[in-house]
């Protein structure tokens, strides 16, 4: 299996990932902006992040994620149903964290206090 890495491929790519991108990356990480003067963050990995090096840091991290997520996607594409099942896993977290982090800034408790598992 190869590897295409040209400007046409990272497009379709972008285009594939459209929802990661939006939930994950940017729904995730704008929300997390808002919400912590609200809360806390209680992911130990993005706490440490916050912690050490502040909110645009994170910000990368989730950039380099997508970008190593190119990388291995051929690896991934080589079954349709493994690609499609992680695409929408990536995604269905994008959008339980971003939902978790707008309760926190509408309610001032999030969803997973709200369902006990903080």
């Amino acid at each position: 299996m190869e590897a295409c890495n040209t400007r046409g491929s990272f497009s379709s790519y972008l285009y594939e990932i459209r929802f990661i991108i939006l939930f994950y990356v940017i729904g995730d990480w704008a929300s997390t902006v808002y919400a912590l003067p609200s809360g806390t963050e209680y992911n130990p990995v993005p706490a440490m992040i916050l912690e050490n090096y502040g909110i645009y840091h994170l910000l990368l991290v989730k950039v380099g994620f997508i970008f190593l997520l190119f990388y291995v996607a051929p690896v991934i594409k080589a079954s349709r149903e493994r690609w499609a099942f992680t695409k929408h896993i990536i995604e269905s977290v994008g959008i339980f964290v971003t939902v978790n982090n707008l309760m926190v800034i509408w309610y001032g408790n999030s969803l997973v206090q709200a369902i006990g598992l903080v």
